[in-house]
C-alpha cells in the first residue's frame, strides 16, 4: 500500500505556520536596530561632554579626572552595546529570511506531496480498471511508481526544509545569545554610591591646588569606602600618589588623627595607596604592600616579564625574617620596589641605600637586597648597642649605558627619594633615628639631587664609586641638606683605584667627580682612552670636573688591630661576580670584591659612616678639595 500524504507533514512546519512568528522576528530586528542607534547617540553625547566641557581648564583635579574616566567608560560601553544590538538585528533579519525560505520550501513540498497522492490514487484506479490487460496494467504500474517516487521526493524536500528551519533557528539563537551578552550591561560601577559621594567631595577641592596638595585633600575628605571606589574607578590614582606624593608631615598628621576603626578601614580599602605613602608607619606599609604583592601573584599571567621577574625575586628576598616591603609599584614606568631590613619603626639608626646603573627592580632586586643586607649585618656587628634598619631603594628608573650620560633619570628619581627621606622623619617624629644615606655609582648623582629637595637634613651621606654630581642641580656639596659631624658636613666618599668606570661616567656625563684622586688617576684616563678609542692625549683633555667638600676614606683593603684582613674593592660593582669577562674599565668586580661585598674595607667603613661613627673609619678620613 502506498504512503498517504495526509499521514505526514514536515516536522515543525505545515501549511499553516505559527501566526505572527515571522512578524515577531522582524519586529525584533527593527527594535534592535533602533536601540543601536540610541546607544550610539549616548556615546556621542558622552564624547561631546568630554570634548567640550572637560578638555579645557574649566574643571580639573581628581574629581574631573574620575568623572572623565567614568564618561569614557560609559561611551565605550555604549558603543559595545550598540555593536551587539547591530549583531542582534542582523541575526534577526537573517532568521526572518531563513524562516521565509524554509517555509516556502515546506509549502512547495506539501503541494508536491498532495499532487503525488492524487497521482497515486489515479494510478491505483487505472490498475483496477486494467483487469488482465497486460499493457494497461504495465502502464498503470509505471504511473504508480512515478507517483510514489514523486511522493518520496516531496517527503525528502520537506525534511530538508524542516532541517533548514531547525538549523536556522539554532543559528539565530546562538547568534542572539552571543550578541546580547553584555549588550545591556552598564560599565562596572563598584560602590557606585560611594563613588558618587567621592566625586562630590573631590569637586570641592581647589582645582588650582598642586597635585600633591589635591591628593592630600583627597585622603582627608574621603571615607575608606569612597577612596576604594575612586581607586576602583580610576586605578591611575595609584600612580598619581606615587609620582606626586603628599607631604609626609601631612600624611603623618592625617593618620594620627584617625580612629583605630578608620585606620583599619583605610588599610583594607586602599592598600595600594597606603603601602607607598611616606609618613606612615613602616609596619603598616609592609602589610599593605604584602597584600598588593600577594594579589599580584594571583594574576601573574596578566603581568609583563619584568613584573614577573620582580615577583620571583621578592619571593626569595622576603623569606628573610628581617625583611619588609617598604615600597611596591609594579605599574610605574618600570617596576619599582624597596626592601627594608630591621624594624624601621623602632630602629635607632635608619639608612637609605640607592643603587646606580642597571639596577631596575626587574634585574636588581636580589643583588641590591643582598648588598643592603650586608650593610645591615655589618652595622649590627660594629654597633651592637643600638638597633638598626636599612632600606634598599629601587624606586627610580635607573640608567643604561646611554641614559647614564644625562641627568634626567637622576632628577626624576630625586623627588620621590627626597619624599621617602622626609617620610622617615615624619613617621618617626616622636623618636627620631639617626638617618643616613648611602649610594653607589649613578645613585650618588640621584641622591645628591634629592638632598637638595628634602625638608629635613639627614645625618650623613656616603658615596661609593660615584659617577659624578650633577652640577646643574648641585653647585656645591654645601647645597646638600646634610648635618655636620665634628664641625664639617657629614658627607663621605670613596673610590677604589681599580674602579675605572666611575670617573669615566663622570667624564662622559659632564658631572663633577667628588673623588679628586679618581679624577686625576692615570688608570682612569687610560680606561677612558680604551673605552672611547681616543688617544691618551685626547683623553687627558677630558679629565672630570671635581667637587670638593666631602671626606674620603679608603677602599683599598686594610688589616684591623685584631688581625682581621679587609679586602680591597677591585672594580665598580656593588657586588662582585665570578667569571667576569674582560672589562678594561673594571665595571664588574671579581666575586667577593665589590664595594658592598662582605669583608671589604668599603663595606666596613660605609657601615661606620652610616652609623654616625666616622671616627672609627679604618685609615681615617681625608678632606677633599
Amino acid at each position: 500500500m502506498a504512503s498517504r500524504a495526509e499521514d505526514w507533514s514536515p516536522v515543525g512546519l505545515d501549511d499553516d505556520p505559527t501566526p505572527g512568528e515571522h512578524e515577531t522576528v522582524q519586529y525584533l530586528a527593527i527594535e534592535a536596530g533602533d536601540a543601536s542607534w540610541r546607544l550610539r547617540g549616548q556615546a556621542h553625547a558622552a564624547d561631546e561632554v568630554l570634548r567640550v566641557h572637560l578638555s579645557g581648564s574649566a574643571w580639573s583635579g581628581l574629581a574631573a579626572e574620575a568623572f572623565s574616566a567614568r564618561l569614557h567608560a560609559v561611551s565605550a560601553a555604549a558603543l559595545v552595546a550598540a555593536a551587539r544590538h547591530d549583531e542582534c538585528a542582523t541575526a534577526a533579519r537573517a532568521w526572518a529570511s531563513s524562516m521565509s525560505v524554509a517555509q516556502a520550501k515546506a509549502d512547495q513540498a506539501l503541494k508536491d506531496a498532495k499532487k503525488a497522492q492524487r497521482d497515486i490514487s489515479a494510478a491505483e484506479a487505472s490498475m483496477l480498471a486494467a483487469g488482465v490487460d497486460p499493457v494497461a496494467l504495465s502502464t498503470a504500474r509505471l504511473r504508480l511508481e512515478d507517483a510514489q517516487h514523486a511522493l518520496d521526493d516531496a517527503k525528502r524536500k520537506a525534511q530538508q526544509a524542516s532541517e533548514h528551519y531547525d538549523a536556522g533557528q539554532r543559528t539565530f539563537a546562538d547568534t542572539l545569545d552571543g550578541a546580547l551578552h553584555g549588550a545591556l550591561a552598564a560599565p562596572s560601577a563598584p560602590g557606585s554610591t560611594a563613588l558618587a559621594s567621592a566625586l562630590g567631595k573631590l569637586a570641592a577641592i581647589d582645582p588650582f591646588a598642586s597635585t600633591n596638595s589635591s591628593l592630600m585633600q583627597t585622603l582627608s575628605r574621603l571615607s575608606p569606602a569612597e577612596l576604594a571606589a575612586l581607586v576602583a574607578e580610576d586605578p591611575g590614582v595609584l600612580q598619581q600618589f606615587w609620582q606626586h606624593p603628599p607631604s609626609p608631615d601631612s600624611v603623618a598628621k592625617w593618620w594620627e588623627g584617625l580612629t583605630p576603626e578608620q585606620r583599619v578601614g583605610f588599610e583594607e580599602a586602599a592598600p595600594g595607596v597606603l603601602g607607598n605613602l611616606a609618613g606612615l608607619p613602616y609596619a603598616l606599609r609592609n602589610r599593605c604592600n604584602l597584600a598588593a604583592y600577594k594579589n599580584a601573584l594571583k594574576h601573574k599571567a596578566e603581568l609583563t616579564d619584568d613584573q614577573r621577574k620582580v615577583l620571583s625575586a621578592l619571593k626569595d628576598v622576603l623569606r628573610d625574617p628581617d625583611a619588609s616591603l617598604v615600597c611596591f609599584n609594579l605599574d610605574a614606568s618600570v617596576p619599582m620596589v624597596a626592601v627594608g631590613y630591621g624594624d624601621l619603626d623602632t630602629a635607632d639608626t635608619v639608612a637609605w641605600a640607592a643603587p646606580g646603573m642597571f639596577s631596575d627592580a626587574a634585574e636588581a632586586t636580589g643583588d641590591w637586597s643582598q648588598a643592603v643586607k650586608n650593610i645591615y649585618v655589618q652595622q649590627k656587628d660594629l654597633d651592637g648597642g643600638r638597633t638598626h634598619g636599612v632600606v634598599g631603594w629601587l624606586g627610580y628608573d635607573t640608567p643604561d649605558p646611554v641614559s647614564v650620560n644625562t641627568p634626567a633619570l637622576a632628577q626624576d628619581g630625586a623627588w620621590r627619594f627626597a619624599n621617602e627621606l622626609d617620610g622617615t622623619h615624619a613617621a618617626r617624629a616622636g623618636s627620631l633615628p639617626y638617618v643616613g644615606v648611602v649610594a653607589h655609582s649613578y645613585g650618588t648623582t640621584m641622591a645628591a639631587d634629592a638632598l637638595t629637595h628634602t625638608k629635613y637634613a639627614v645625618d650623613s651621606f656616603t658615596m661609593l664609586g660615584s659617577a659624578g654630581i650633577d652640577t646643574d642641580t648641585v653647585h656645591s656639596l654645601t647645597d646638600l641638606h646634610v648635618k655636620q659631624a665634628g664641625g664639617v658636613p657629614a658627607i663621605y666618599t670613596t673610590a677604589a683605584a681599580a674602579d675605572l668606570l666611575a670617573p669615566f661616567g663622570a667624564v662622559v656625563g659632564g658631572r663633577a667627580e667628588p673623588n679628586p684622586e679618581a679624577a686625576r688617576s692615570p688608570g682612569a684616563i687610560a680606561g677612558l682612552s680604551v673605552w672611547t678609542g681616543v688617544s691618551l692625549l685626547a683623553g687627558a683633555t677630558r679629565v672630570p670636573k671635581t667637587m670638593g667638600g666631602a671626606q674620603s676614606f679608603s677602599s683599598e683593603g686594610a688589616t684591623l688591630p685584631n688581625g682581621e684582613v679587609l679586602k680591597q674593592t677591585r672594580g665598580h660593582s656593588s657586588l662582585g661576580k665570578d667569571d667576569v669577562a674582560l672589562d678594561p674599565l673594571n665595571g664588574t668586580a671579581p666575586e667577593g670584591y665589590g664595594y658592598l661585598d662582605e669583608g671589604t674595607e668599603a663595606l666596613y667603613n660605609a657601615a661606620l659612616t652610616t652609623l654616625g661613627l666616622p671616627g672609627k673609619v679604618v685609615g681615617g678620613l681625608r678632606p677633599t678639595e
